[in-house]
């Protein structure tokens, strides 16, 4: 679990003297349900709800640290109560950047914590209660760095390769466990020589069980320089060790050794455990092919999974997917089976205009392999179902960035664009084996680099696989040879839902206008109910609702 997307504020709210009524709109399994308007104190922000199962669904407001305003709703979006907590003495003075956090059985306020007299920082924790819905006493110190910590640097775009925190934090990284009993805070200290070209990073890593008892922790120097290796993402096991997914050049930088076919680098899996000052290093490399993206993830039977999309070079699209598995005794990683899954042309080709296929054709007769790739394809979510299967989601997903230079001002001006197109979705059996892969097609267009209004959000329910995503209704009911109609963020369209049955059957239905909700509708950052249903604080003139949508099974 990423902290980025347990909350993101959304819009700073104020007391509103009208109230709108809830309204239903049910199509097929679905239902989109919103609750009445809410009223949030003075100068208090909004943030994501927090899912309390049967206890129902707590809304936090929050006026940055002084105070926090706290709604209980059943899950009928009914408001029960709610309570105004003012932190005071609760926290010290010299804390930020407040993200709540739900674990199994626990929910934790953190904020990060500065100590100028030592001019090193940490994270502080302070326990809230969803039945009182009020903190649990003071904050708690969970740990200090041991010199300045580095702040990352702000990338654009949602999704894929970036250098955002997805803690929500400036210098931080959080992950929690799989099933939610612990988790994973890390931070990269500041270098001590700044021109030093073969400074190696030094990453703090910190892991505790949800009851905030230190399971361990520690300051470690990476084994390779910071131009040598590229450190992409952290997973941490059920079991409190800590797997480091990174990037390491074969050469000395990235620049060194760069090929337009075979890749300069290689992935490699580091592995912390409790008592053990040096990781235990997995090498990984691909057996032909180029490596585009990678994943690394927990399965239901515990084992770790590195997964991602590749292409047969550096210079062409995504041809497929691969999917391997760590073996931590052994130190290697081996094939699931097959292992790799080519997307086939066919389904590249389809939903496409007749001019435009005819260039596919052209284009494919000419590769050497005659091989048609996917351009921009970045996974989505991955799913391990119930019967064994594993189902892929992946988007089209890029944002284009446009400079132009003023020769009066001598100034140059950024403008950018965001697309999200179509969805691709692959099924692997229990055994391994590629079962069907399918193109759902869709367009989608912001004028900016956030696209907050693209992309898609899913839910399993059963082997059904359900997808929702805002579309241009000229594309309800459209014919495989035609490619889909652009929507252009925030000019209305249509909120469609996609159920796809385990033999990937696919059902399509309309779930109205997005006008007729009265709210922007950000789908990408609705968040699992526990109910069936996925749900999101929405906003749009000056109404403050909470709204969900019912997923029958």
């Amino acid at each position: 679990m990423k902290l980025k997307n347990v909350f993101t504020v959304i819009g700073i709210l104020s007391f509103i003297g009208v109230s709108l009524q809830a309204q239903n709109k049910t199509a097929g399994p679905y239902t989109v349900r919103n609750s009445a308007q809410f009223e949030v104190p003075k100068k208090h922000k909004t943030m994501d709800p927090i899912p309390y199962g049967k206890l129902g669904i707590i809304q936090v407001n929050s006026r940055d640290l002084e105070s926090f305003n706290f709604q209980l709703f059943d899950n009928n979006l009914k408001m029960i109560k709610e309570n105004n907590s003012v932190v005071g003495n609760k926290l010290n003075d010299d804390v930020s950047q407040p993200n709540f956090v739900k674990l199994k059985n626990k929910s934790y306020l953190f904020v990060r914590e500065v100590f100028r007299d030592t001019k090193t920082e940490g994270i502080t924790a302070m326990e809230f209660d969803p039945n009182s819905l009020d903190f649990v006493g003071a904050g708690k110190n969970l740990f200090k760095s041991s010199d300045k910590v580095r702040m990352t640097t702000f990338t654009i775009g949602w999704g894929g390769a970036s250098t955002v925190s997805p803690s929500g934090f400036d210098a931080y990284d959080f992950v929690s466990s799989d099933d939610k009993t612990k988790f994973f805070f890390s931070y990269a200290l500041v270098p001590k020589d700044k021109h030093d070209k073969e400074r190696k990073g030094v990453i703090g890593m910190y892991v505790s069980d949800e009851n905030l008892k230190k399971l361990w922790s520690g300051e470690f120097e990476m084994p390779y320089t910071e131009k040598k290796m590229d450190i992409l993402a952290y997973t941490l096991g059920n079991d409190g060790k800590v797997f480091l997914l990174a990037k390491v050049y074969e050469g000395e930088n990235a620049k060194e050794g760069r090929d337009k076919v075979v890749p300069n680098f290689h992935y490699e899996i580091l592995i912390y455990d409790k008592g053990n000052p040096e990781p235990k290093i997995v090498q990984i490399k691909l057996e032909k092919y180029y490596p585009k993206t990678v994943l690394l993830y927990q399965d239901q039977n515990q084992n770790m999974i590195l997964a991602g999309f590749y292409s047969r070079a550096a210079n062409k699209a995504v041809d497929g997917y691969y999917m391997v598995k760590l073996d931590i005794e052994k130190g290697s990683v081996s094939k699931l089976n097959e292992g790799y899954y080519e997307i086939p042309s066919d389904i590249i080709k389809s939903y496409t205009s007749d001019r435009e296929k005819r260039k596919m054709e052209k284009k494919e007769k000419k590769d050497e392999n005659n091989d048609l790739g996917v351009d921009n394809l970045q996974i989505r979510k991955i799913y391990n179902m119930p019967d064994g299967t594993t189902k892929v989601v992946s988007e089209q997903y890029v944002v284009v960035a446009y400079t132009t230079y003023d020769p009066n001002t001598h100034s140059t001006r950024t403008t950018y664009n965001t697309f999200a197109d179509d969805i691709f979705l692959l099924s692997i059996d229990a055994k391994g084996k590629l079962e069907w892969v399918k193109k759902l097609p869709k367009a989608q267009h912001s004028g900016d680099a956030r696209g907050a209004g693209l992309s898609l959000n899913t839910y399993v329910t059963g082997n059904d696989l359900n997808l929702f995503y805002i579309d241009n209704i000229k594309n309800e009911h459209l014919p495989v040879n035609e490619a889909p109609k652009r929507h252009e963020n925030g000019r209305g369209g249509f909120l469609t839902a996609i159920r796809i049955s385990p033999n990937g059957e696919q059902k399509r239905y309309n779930l109205g206008e997005i006008d007729d909700y009265e709210t922007n509708f950000y789908i990408r950052y609705f968040v699992d109910g526990e109910n069936n249903n996925l749900i999101s604080t929405e906003r749009k003139k000056k109404e403050d609702m909470l709204f969900s949508i019912d997923i029958k099974k």
